[in-house]
């Protein structure tokens, strides 16, 4: 098995140095982390091909990369304000393959029926467009009852403005969504950071409902398969297997897998290596970890794989 991972930035320090410099108190009942500016100039960021042993075979120096998926022989990476198309050796890139006035801070991008989803984090928006990037959904948090920010904002947004110009913090934000993917019978999942929440939307009528609480400023939600997603309970740690209930209304959480850290940015189950791949932001490293046998998670270690402290990691693609 090897490993795209993506970097959101190569300045971690810098970051967490903006961070407690700039947090605020909110009204949120969570410990909202964030800020309401964004750090000044280019933090870096990247793509490495990491190969079965954890060494880095390649590195592609690419700012604020962050979600990863499928694309023909290729892979899409989500920045800023642009999808780019990668090979999976990093020899090539195709930049700013698909670009949209509604893309700003990009989190993690996701296939569906029809094309593709992604979350445009910096607006509370969500986006499908097709392979040739033409938009074919879109859902504004704010125009569904997420209308003010954590610190008691109204949140008034123009849609028509070319967003990819403008810098949000995330404490400009109403929901800080950052992840996004469909479900088989067309539903669309998201992760809710600033509700602490996993929500299915309906596409026709846009509503939504709340099928997983309690988490702490959760991402990376992936559909497994009919019945089960998985996503990352963050500042808990843990990696959830989550079952959808038979009525298609509510959840029960099946297996909880320990990553042992305070910040677990992304994970995901791959069935054909039976491992759960953990990305653990807090100690810049990769976790695999056994998977399901006979019905139960076994969770035991298959391999750590220690990066560069600078590295503020983001999304791992197995192929």
């Amino acid at each position: 098995m090897k490993l795209l991972l993506s970097c959101i930035s190569t300045q971690h320090s810098t970051l967490k140095q903006h961070w407690t410099q700039t947090r605020e108190e909110t009204s949120c009942p969570l410990t909202v982390l964030g800020s309401k500016q964004k750090p000044g100039g280019d933090l870096g960021g990247l793509v490495c091909l990491i190969d079965d042993l954890g060494a880095t075979q390649k590195v592609l120096n690419l700012s604020m990369a962050a979600g990863l998926a499928p694309f023909e022989k290729d892979v899409l990476v989500t920045t800023f304000d642009s999808i780019h198309r990668v090979d999976t050796q990093l020899q090539t890139l195709q930049s700013d393959f698909i670009s949209s006035p509604l893309f700003n801070a990009l989190h993690s991008v996701s296939r569906t029926r029809r094309g593709y989803l992604v979350a445009s984090t910096g607006i509370d928006l969500l986006v499908e467009f097709s392979p040739t990037g033409e938009v074919l959904w879109t859902w504004w948090a704010t125009d569904h009852g997420f209308t003010h920010t954590p610190t008691g904002e109204l949140r008034e947004l123009d849609k028509e403005a070319d967003h990819r110009i403008i810098k949000y913090g995330t404490l400009q934000q109403t929901t800080h969504v950052n992840s996004v993917a469909e479900l088989p019978d067309g539903r669309v999942l998201a992760t809710l950071f600033h509700q602490g929440t996993v929500i299915a939307i309906d596409r026709e009528s846009g509503k939504w409902e709340t099928i997983l609480e309690g988490l702490d400023h959760p991402h990376s939600v992936r559909i497994l398969d009919e019945e089960h997603f998985t996503v990352a309970d963050t500042v808990h740690g843990k990696a959830l297997l989550v079952r959808l209930n038979s009525s298609g209304h509510g959840t029960t959480i099946e297996e909880e897998v320990d990553a042992g850290t305070s910040w677990l940015q992304d994970c995901s189950y791959n069935a054909q290596h039976n491992a759960w791949v953990l990305v653990d932001g807090k100690h810049t490293r990769i976790l695999l970890k056994r998977g399901r046998k006979n019905g139960e998670v076994e969770q035991q270690n298959i391999a750590q794989f220690d990066l560069n402290p600078e590295w503020r990691l983001y999304e791992a693609y197995t192929f």
